[in-house]
């Protein structure tokens, strides 16, 4: 397998690759590799280029296809779905009847606790821990 060495590397760039080998969990030379891949992989990509010190991706367009009158049609089918909205009746919520935080909370942590048993770990969510 080739050896790769290069020559006036600064220091700093270097040791922000390695730090973020570490973060990564991956050695210098790993690191490298994947860095240089990721590039090579976006060099044919119209926009993609080494400005000397980062990979410069292009920022995304935005196409409005839309013309005023398809945007105002759709003001009108919103302004009258809140009127509909509006019509219906209105409900008192019952006394003792969970706020949606707590349901969240709870779907949350039933979530947690099934995925948890299916790969076997089987820990339990402890009230107040999964947040």
């Amino acid at each position: 397998m080739p050896a790769l060495q290069v020559r006036d590397f600064p220091d700093d760039l270097y040791e922000r690759l390695k730090e973020y080998a570490a973060d990564q969990h991956r050695s210098v030379a790993q690191q490298t590799i994947v860095a240089v891949e990721q590039m090579l992989a976006r060099a044919d990509e119209p926009g993609y280029h080494w400005d000397g010190e980062r990979l410069r991706c292009p920022r995304p367009r935005y196409f409005d296809f839309d013309t005023e009158a398809a945007r105002a049609e759709r003001a009108k089918r919103r302004k009258e779905l809140f009127a509909e909205i509006r019509k219906l009746p209105k409900f008192d919520v019952p006394d003792g009847f969970p706020d949606a935080a707590e349901m969240i909370r709870q779907d949350r942590e039933e979530r947690v606790n099934h995925i948890l048993d299916t790969v076997g770990i089987g820990v339990a969510c402890e009230k107040g821990a999964a947040k």
